[in-house]
């Protein structure tokens, strides 16, 4: 078995046994689903910004990768809020109808998802392009995805749209995006990431820690009954994650070639793959941290991964690979 092979066993493992600890956990009473809130809590607002701080800073930034951040933001816009016009036709009340623009918006791009699939198919390379690509995530994720989800999980939202924004900024939960602001101005003014980072595998110690935290909090808050209730948002979630999600992708990135940095070669390839990943675990962390429906939250994220991983995922290797 080659080492390629070898990861992506073991994360899909540590994926799965993840997510089955946390559901047995809440089925057997051992851990009330309560719990799930303040752990994803922890990934998206500790977890995530740290590794997002030490990779985005490990990165050499040029002036030509720019277009990857920028029209990763471009491709996430468009589709949050096409879902939030699409969800009327799948979602059954306002809340759900948040929930969905939440769900189907956003990708799951880090390292996992779209980011490791690009480094079984192109190898480290991919895997440092999917980090320029993500590095405005976390800045997206807190001026668009918590007003969207402050805002719907409010039964009667309060305020201009100015003070929504505002609210989210000033969050302590907003932590993420100061932090990979300055990983940008560390990475860019040249100052050298410390080698005990790379010598002491920190980044890989974080991601092996925080991975299985955010699957055991979606276990806990799964509920398998909740599926069938569920499934016009789930065939939708699948509609609009992979078909429009890829067609999207597609659609921006020839676009870029009226421009002066163009996306061409692997940096095209890197692109069009990760705008039709599954849902984000992000998606789900900030719809705990709302209380936006969250149980549904982590039933949609299970149901579209195992999707991406029947159905997409080797269609994925046959048109890329």
């Amino acid at each position: 078995m080659s080492p390629v092979v070898q990861k992506f066993v073991i994360s899909a493992c540590v994926i799965v046994l993840s997510t089955v600890a946390g559901y047995l956990c809440r089925r057997r009473g051992w851990l009330a689903e309560t719990a799930s809130e303040r752990i994803m809590t922890w990934v998206a607002v500790f977890g995530y910004s740290s590794v997002g701080f030490l990779t985005v800073w490990g990165t050499a930034l040029k002036p030509a990768d720019a277009i990857l951040p920028l029209w990763a933001v471009l491709h996430m816009l468009v589709m949050t809020f096409l879902s939030l016009g699409l969800s009327r036709w799948f979602a059954q009340n306002r809340a759900e109808r948040g929930l969905f623009a939440l769900i189907a918006g956003v990708g799951n791009n880090g390292f996992t998802g779209g980011a490791f699939v690009l480094y079984l198919l192109y190898g480290e390379e991919a895997m440092g392009l999917s980090n320029i690509y993500i590095l405005l995530f976390m800045a997206m994720a807190v001026l668009v995805l918590y007003p969207l989800a402050r805002h719907y999980a409010e039964d009667s939202p309060q305020g201009s749209l100015t003070e929504l924004f505002r609210r989210s900024l000033f969050d302590w939960r907003s932590l993420g995006l100061p932090v990979v602001l300055l990983a940008i101005a560390l990475s860019s003014w040249g100052v050298t990431r410390p080698a005990f980072l790379v010598r002491w595998h920190v980044v890989d110690a974080l991601v092996y820690t925080i991975t299985p935290l955010a699957f055991f909090g979606i276990g806990l808050r799964l509920r398998l009954s909740r599926l069938a209730p569920l499934r016009r948002m789930i065939v939708g979630t699948a509609l609009v994650r992979f078909v429009l999600g890829a067609l999207t992708a597609v659609a921006l990135a020839w676009v870029t070639h009226g421009l002066p940095w163009p996306l061409e070669g692997l940096r095209w390839k890197v692109y069009v793959v990760q705008g039709f990943v599954p849902t984000a675990i992000t998606s789900v962390a900030v719809a705990n941290m709302f209380r936006l429906k969250p149980d549904e939250a982590s039933a949609l994220f299970v149901a579209n991964t195992v999707i991406y991983l029947v159905v997409v995922l080797p269609l994925v290797f046959w048109l890329f690979g």
